[in-house]
């Protein structure tokens, strides 16, 4: 009797080739999305914004980026302590280094790549896979949850960036029906959990599910989501100081739905880390209300260089932080 292969059982040569696959595809997408840019603007005209930003504004921003490190460290700490598997290696500044480390691969490659190295180095502190893999998770789901709860609210705001192109509409039911799902899974997750346990290949989903409940309903969860807010609040500020950079005299209603654009395409997992789809965005959102395309190109772009720049100090935490593990006894050996 044939047994059909799943995806798990194929050779690991088949799998990586599927990951670099993905890769390009992402790259070549990228690249397609400047390529078609380059058609639509006048390059000259980009090169000619550059001399005219205002650096003391970029540094701002990137202050404002690097500022995140440790708040995205704090949530996640919390997160840590509510799945009860802090020990004393865990420190505060163990847990901000392998968070810039995180962030920093993020910038650099796949943002899957930076949760998979904070996953890694946490469990070389001591951390088992199952809770590194559940905490780095959650709390990349409390940042997104966020950004489509703020994205929902902003959208209301009294400012004619909202309008989106005449996609507000179709943005708000989206996010609205994604805000009454994930509220409605929360509700139900106390029965839910119960069927889950009673299948064996589930239960990681059950554990995973209770832990979630746990961290966005417990006690702590209040400070969680509040690190989060405080998070997605500084990238407004970020984008805010960018436009101040190149002289655009940005309304902070109009920074927030631009975080919203920018941020919520970054989530569609069809370029390298939205970039390519981010500039489309900006471009045709900035142009319907009187800026050059070229302008805001420039502006998409010093954004996207901000948050890679205010990355760097993963760079040396990576270099000269000591992740190693403890070294096992030996034969008996204290």
């Amino acid at each position: 009797m044939m047994l059909s292969v799943t995806d798990d059982r194929r050779p690991k040569p088949a799998r990586r080739i599927d990951k670099f696959a993905i890769i390009a595809l992402k790259l070549m997408i990228t690249g397609a999305c400047f390529w078609y840019l380059s058609w639509q603007i006048d390059l000259r005209g980009v090169v000619s914004f550059i001399p005219r930003l205002e650096l003391r504004w970029i540094a701002f921003a990137v202050l404002l980026a690097m500022l995140q490190i440790p708040l995205v460290a704090m949530r996640w700490r919390k997160i840590l302590d509510v799945l009860a598997v802090i020990n004393r290696r865990m420190t505060n500044v163990s847990i901000i280094a392998i968070t810039a480390v995180g962030l920093f691969f993020s910038q650099m490659l796949p943002s899957v790549m930076g949760d998979g190295m904070r996953a890694w180095l946490i469990v070389r502190l001591g951390c088992d896979w199952r809770n590194a893999v559940t905490s780095v998770a959650i709390d990349r789901g409390v940042g997104v949850g966020l950004l489509i709860a703020l994205g929902f609210v902003i959208l209301w705001l009294p400012s004619s960036f909202t309008a989106l192109g005449g996609y507000r509409g179709l943005v708000l039911t989206v996010y609205g029906l994604l805000l009454f799902a994930g509220a409605v899974m929360l509700v139900l997750l106390p029965r839910l959990i119960p069927l889950l346990e009673r299948f064996a290949r589930l239960r990681w989903l059950a554990g995973f599910a209770a832990s979630a409940r746990r961290v966005v309903l417990g006690p702590k969860g209040p400070a969680i989501l509040g690190l989060a807010c405080l998070i997605h609040a500084l990238t407004i500020l970020c984008i805010w100081s960018v436009g101040r950079a190149q002289g655009l005299t940005l309304a902070m209603p109009e920074a927030a739905v631009l975080f919203v654009v920018v941020l919520g395409v970054a989530l569609v997992p069809i370029s390298v880390n939205g970039w390519g789809l981010r500039e489309l965005a900006v471009v045709a959102l900035l142009g319907r209300h009187g800026i050059a395309p070229e302008q805001a190109l420039v502006f998409s772009v010093c954004f996207g260089l901000v948050l890679a720049v205010g990355s760097v100090p993963g760079a040396p935490a990576w270099v000269l932080y000591s992740f190693a593990p403890l070294k096992r006894s030996i034969a008996g050996r204290p």
